[in-house]
């Protein structure tokens, strides 16, 4: 499964960050020429938000791998974020009667982003609970006296 979940991150990262930097950095006119009619029904400081909002999520998919620092929360969070953002991009090509390949691609984005999200959630939250048993563990090794405060210890009076 992990393999499956690397393989849809990458594919992502790079749909996601290559048509959100076109967003972000292409004309509007050579945008809708290639392809991307529906644009014709936004603002262009939409269009450029989108795009911002379709990079970042490429960047957040893969950026606490590289820059241990970040929470690894942050992959199923920026996941969730793309998933939500094809909802729109569905409901949009549906709404509009674009080509049946515009709702097939952004349903197939969709579904990829909604099961890293859930898989990456799921993964942080075993890791959790193993840590939180790691730590009962180690606390019913040491014994009840060890988690006790000392003012609750008998006195030697």
């Amino acid at each position: 499964m992990n393999k499956l979940l690397w393989t849809f991150q990458i594919l992502l990262t790079l749909a996601f960050g290559l048509f959100g930097l076109q967003k972000v950095f292409g004309s509007i006119p050579d945008l809708i020429a290639q392809g991307m009619w529906w644009i014709e029904d936004f603002p262009g400081w939409q269009v450029r938000a989108i795009g911002a909002l379709e990079t970042l999520g490429a960047v957040g998919l893969n950026a606490p791998y590289l820059i241990k620092r970040l929470p690894k929360i942050v992959v199923p969070l920026a996941a969730g974020g793309l998933a939500l953002t094809m909802v729109g991009a569905v409901a949009t090509h549906i709404s509009r009667s674009d080509p049946a390949a515009s709702v097939v691609v952004t349903s197939v984005l969709f579904l990829m982003s909604a099961v890293v999200a859930a898989k990456r959630f799921g993964q942080i939250r075993s890791e959790g609970d193993q840590d939180a048993e790691s730590r009962n563990a180690a606390i019913d090794r040491r014994g009840d006296e060890s988690t006790v405060g000392p003012e609750f210890l008998p006195s030697d009076q």
